[in-house]
């Protein structure tokens, strides 16, 4: 599997791929601090997940699984090897890329929070929101690659940012919230950072405020959740693109 892993690395050196694990999160940290001081680290998690971290997954899997498809992926289909280890390298790749996003996320806001004396969330809080929201965003991968080889990227990057965005922002704040992948993560960080999913802080009085909202136990319905759509959408994309060269 390595070196599945490494050969799918090495077609990319030449792009963007990683510089966008960098640019993206210090973008999301440099605008939430410039622009809302007093609740920048909030604000810099809340824009991430709500925006920027599906964007940069469905621009990763649009590059990941493009490159091949413009060709009709015949430059591995011709191959003699293993068309399933070809998929899980698209998949670990940008999985590694995502983990390497987050925690600039998660560096980079915790050193300006010092730096401009904000310290809530606390550290300690900032660091299970990372962690929380790159698990419950790994759904994401397998489900763009697959759009990407069906659709295109194009097509794919306005597929899956409008179905996030309709996820994060509408059904994250049901009691079903589960059934919808998109809808964790920001569900999740009703507890975890104190925010609603429109960015306002999530205490009494605020719209969409609900108490059940800030409970930890979603924290146990929607981990579960997202992990289970991560390996269904894993395991049914691998699949079908093992079936293309039958």
């Amino acid at each position: 599997m390595r070196a599945y892993l490494q050969a799918e690395s090495l077609k990319y050196r030449h792009t963007a791929l990683k510089t966008l694990t960098i640019i993206l999160p210090f973008a999301s940290v440099f605008f939430a601090a410039w622009l809302t001081r007093e609740y920048f680290i909030v604000d810099s998690y809340n824009w991430w997940y709500m925006g920027l971290c599906p964007g940069m997954l469905a621009i990763l899997c649009g590059i990941t699984g493009g490159k091949e498809k413009r060709k009709k992926n015949l430059t591995i289909f011709s191959l003699p090897c293993d068309m399933g280890r070809i998929w899980d390298a698209k998949l670990l790749l940008t999985a590694v890329l995502s983990a390497a996003a987050m925690l600039c996320i998660c560096v980079f806001t915790i050193a300006a929070g010092k730096v401009m004396g904000n310290i809530h969330p606390t550290i300690k809080a900032q660091i299970m929101a990372g962690v929380l929201i790159w698990l419950t965003t790994l759904w994401q991968i397998p489900f763009c690659l697959l759009l990407t080889q069906k659709t295109g990227p194009f097509v794919m990057f306005l597929i899956h940012m409008g179905s996030y965005t309709v996820q994060a922002a509408i059904f994250s704040l049901k009691s079903w919230f589960a059934v919808f992948p998109g809808a964790v993560t920001s569900r999740l960080m009703c507890p975890v950072l104190g925010i609603l999913p429109n960015g306002l802080p999530a205490v009494e009085g605020q719209m969409t405020y609900a108490p059940e909202l800030v409970e930890m136990e979603n924290l146990l319905v929607g981990i579960p959740a997202t992990l289970l759509w991560f390996a269904l959408l894993w395991f049914l994309s691998r699949k079908w693109f093992e079936r293309q060269v039958d």
